[in-house]
């Protein structure tokens, strides 16, 4: 990986978007005082690439001009250029870009659908994660020797790592899925040929039910014939039988046919004697009926004689009906106006009392707008104070955040001061006595205190401030309420004024014009001062009727009674009728009788023959047995034979399948052969793939060139007096044990002996360290298809003599060339010179800010 530029603002000490362009040079020194800012720039690229840095999460951010922070980071890898953004606004999740700059110079995404997912594809591009990157490449500040540091066990996986011997991981992985997939099929095939051999183990017992089944059937065969034969006989009996019921059917068909026609004769013969007894009465009636027919015409003559009177009086009452009509109309019209009126009348009485009612709630109305109104006006003043409060917890709350790191940061210097022993300041690297650094400690702990009781009155301002504003924020919005219930209010009371004035207009428009047409329409039709002309004709045609002597009432009176003595002429030709027919239903009754006897004596001649075949029919009807039952026993011997027959089916293809699944338990024992070696092999080849098989093997081979550098960079920083050597196995504490256990440990030899590395420290360890980490880097660079391209080294000489700073200098351009880009960060002045570039951070009160000096 080469940085190419690095754009960064609002991150740590950056408050302002500073540059870094790394194509300038390929070794610089990145200088400046302590807490400029110098380490931020590498905690800007581990968290650009991997999210990490020594702050997480918001503490990230430079919170006192802004709220958010931003890196963008291009670097070259492997031949392509990619470009990461990552920034991060407080409270908020953190946003996340990755692209990679194609051919024509354009940027195309690789930003998955999440924030890990596009970490997850970042490692995955790098091959390696921050762990691994920074062991392997950073020699960040306070953790040079975090490679040497981890326990034997660790330290193999992070060199596995970096080696990319994690790829034989995935081999193994693969070779172990294959291997779980093949042993499930091994236990499949194993369940199938299970399966087999107690299926097969049923052979005997499958031939001897199949004969059990064979005789079954034969059995249920003969019953059903036989069953069918009985049948068959009683449905020619049956058949038999119907025939004579068809014949009992017939005979009783005959006799109710000869009973209807004597009934039908006699009925006849009653009706006829009835039509004889009445002409009979009629003729003896003559006398009375002849009488009312003779007065009949006498009404119809003098009838006839006043309709011709009464046409004349018909005519003038036709003409005295128009005007009739047009006083009606009249009447009619004046009455409706009226009854208008009336309503309109009762309308103004309902106005008037609305308008009592409107008063009393305008009066109201007026009240309530004056109280909203008052209550409104406070408003203003409290938004004043409420607006003051928020400032003043903001204000807190920002000195707040500046406090805790500012305490962050003296806590960190307390406890590096505390556990520092030897003679150098471990923030400045200068002499430092014990008196002095008990004497900074304590001016340290001073500071923190001032700092903490501010930050507690800060927390307690808060802490008022939140119950106050509480309080004013109520307030402040029971009046936004106040000003929504003045808005409706106002709209309430514009509303009302509007009804009432309206009613008030209509009560005004009643009493000058409704109120007045209501008197004289009542004086109208009490007196009937209307329609004169009508009435006038009127009279005139009422004097011509008296005139002409016409008694309506005695014409009505004779031509009811010459209606009601109509019918006597109807009655005059039934006399006749009667008088006429008496002779011929004489004949008629005579002859009926006569016929009534024969067809009683038919009728009962066969009644007599039906009884007798009606009871030979159930005599013989009840010696039939019931077919239905036959016809359900046939039935039953059907389906149970139909039921062998499938289960002998059935038996002979569980005989039959026997075949089948010895041919099938013969491929599957060749399946099981081949599958059991395939295991084995997919065992070894995991044995293979494993941490002590092909990547152990690499590891070894790896060692030895690593050791070689790392002696040869060790030689020339202890002028010869120190190398290292890896052991990567040791005894067991079990002295029985004949095998070792696999390790990664450091053992350093110097005048002294051999020693391990946690025996050593100080200027020692991180020469040691600086040998194993260089040494590492600078083989990776030399390997085919090297992935760690740049090393970084972060305030490492604080701990070095003069020579030994010289020797670290020398150290580092001598892997010079195998490495593109190179960076030393180092606060001390005298070092500054020692580097053809220097990369310059300055703290100003705009933040951090940073200028390339490039030869």
């Amino acid at each position: 990986m080469i940085p190419v530029s690095l754009q960064l603002s609002g991150f740590l000490s950056y408050k302002q978007p500073v540059t870094v362009d790394f194509t300038q040079f390929d070794l610089a020194c990145i200088s400046g005082a302590n807490g400029a800012g110098k380490s931020s720039l590498l905690d800007a690229i581990t968290w650009a690439l991997f999210g990490q840095a020594r702050r997480r999460d918001d503490a990230i951010i430079n919170s006192s001009i802004g709220s958010s922070a931003e890196v963008i980071f291009i670097f070259d890898y492997e031949g392509h250029r990619y470009r990461i953004q990552r920034g991060k606004t407080a409270n908020k999740p953190t946003l996340l870009e990755f692209t990679v700059q194609e051919e024509d110079g354009k940027w195309r995404a690789m930003t998955e659908h999440s924030v890990r997912e596009t970490e997850e594809r970042i490692v995955q591009t790098l091959r390696m994660d921050y762990e691994t990157f920074t062991n392997a490449s950073f020699f960040l500040q306070g953790r040079a020797d975090q490679f040497a540091q981890q326990r034997p066990g660790d330290r193999k996986r992070i060199l596995t790592n970096v080696l990319g011997l994690e790829v034989w991981e995935v081999y193994r992985d693969a070779a172990s899925e294959r291997r779980k997939r093949q042993e499930n099929e091994l236990t499949a095939v194993d369940a199938q040929l299970e399966e087999i051999n107690t299926e097969l183990g049923e052979e005997v017992q499958r031939r001897s039910n199949l004969r059990q089944l064979e005789e079954a059937l034969a059995q249920a065969g003969d019953l059903r014939k036989v069953q069918e034969s009985l049948l068959e006989s009683e449905r020619s009996r049956a058949t038999a039988l119907a025939q004579q019921k068809s014949m009992v059917d017939l005979m009783r068909n005959q006799a109710v046919s000869a009973r209807q026609r004597w009934q039908e004769r006699s009925d006849l013969l009653a009706e006829r004697r009835g039509e004889l007894a009445a002409n009979q009465a009629q003729v003896a009636a003559a006398v009375e009926i002849e009488a009312d027919y003779k007065r009949w015409q006498e009404l119809r003559t003098e009838v006839e004689r006043r309709d011709a009177l009464a046409a004349n009086f018909n005519q003038y009452q036709q003409q005295r009906a128009a005007p009739v009509t047009t006083i009606q109309t009249e009447r009619a019209r004046l009455e409706q106006e009226l009854a208008g009126i009336h309503l309109q009348s009762r309308q103004i009485s309902d106005l008037t009392q609305e308008l009592q009612e409107l008063d009393a709630k305008l009066h109201a109305s007026e009240s309530e707008l004056k109280r909203l109104t008052a209550r409104l006006n406070k408003r203003g003043e409290l938004e004043e104070q409420r607006q003051q409060r928020v400032q003043e917890q903001a204000d807190a709350q920002a000195e707040n955040k500046r406090l805790r790191d500012e305490m962050n940061l003296l806590s960190e210097r307390i406890e590096r001061l505390e556990q520092s022993t030897g003679a150098t300041c471990p923030l400045c690297g200068q002499p430092l006595s014990p008196e002095d650094r008990q004497a900074h400690i304590a001016d340290l702990r001073q500071m923190g205190t001032e700092m903490g009781d501010r930050f507690r009155q800060n927390q307690q301002l808060v802490a008022n401030n939140n119950t106050l504003l509480a309080q004013l924020t109520a307030e402040v919005n029971d009046l936004r309420q106040v000003e929504v219930d003045l808005r409706q209010q106002q709209a309430r009371h514009a509303a009302l004024q509007a009804h009432h004035d309206q009613n008030t207009r209509r009560v005004a428009d009643w009493q000058a014009g409704g109120a007045v047409r209501l008197t004289e329409l009542h004086r109208l039709i009490d007196s009937e001062d209307y329609a004169h002309e009508a009435r006038a004709e009127l009279s005139r045609f009422d004097a011509a009727l008296r005139d002409l002597g016409y008694d309506a009432a005695a014409h009505d009176a004779l031509r009811r009674e010459e209606q009601a003595t109509r019918a006597s002429q109807d009655r005059l030709r039934a006399l006749e009728a009667a008088r006429a027919a008496l002779a011929p239903l004489e004949r008629e009754i005579a002859s009926l009788t006569k016929q009534l006897k024969a067809d009683e004596k038919e009728a009962s001649a066969f009644e007599a023959q039906y009884a007798e075949a009606q009871q030979r029919y159930s005599s013989d009807a009840a010696a039939l047995p019931d077919l239905n039952s036959i016809e359900d026993q046939l039935r039953d011997l059907q389906q149970r034979e139909n039921q062998l027959r499938l289960q002998v089916g059935g038996a002979h293809q569980q005989v039959e399948v026997l075949k089948a699944v010895r041919a099938r338990q013969k491929v599957l024992a060749a399946q099981r052969d081949t599958t059991t070696r395939q295991i084995a092999q997919l065992k070894m080849l995991e044995r293979a793939f494993g941490k002590d098989g092909v990547p152990a093997l690499l590891i070894e081979q790896a060692l030895p060139e690593i050791e070689t550098q790392a002696n040869e960079i060790l030689d020339r920083l202890s002028s010869g007096a120190m190398s290292v050597r890896f052991a990567t196995q040791r005894d067991y504490k079990d002295k029985n044990r004949d095998d070792k256990r696999e390790t990664l440990d450091i053992l350093i030899s110097d005048a002294a002996g051999t020693r391990e590395y946690e025996m050593f420290s100080g200027g020692e360890a991180f020469r040691v360290n600086f040998a194993i980490r260089l040494a590492l880097s600078r083989v990776l660079a030399q390997r085919a298809g090297a992935r760690l391209q740049t090393l970084v080294i972060d305030e490492g000489f604080g701990s070095q003599d003069a020579d030994g700073r010289q020797r670290l200098i020398e150290a580092i351009n001598l892997v010079r060339p195998d490495f593109e880009k190179i960076l030393v960060i180092t606060h001390l002045e005298e070092l500054k010179d020692a580097f053809p570039a220097r990369v310059e951070v300055e703290k100003t009160p705009q933040g951090s800010t940073v200028k390339v000096v490039a030869p």
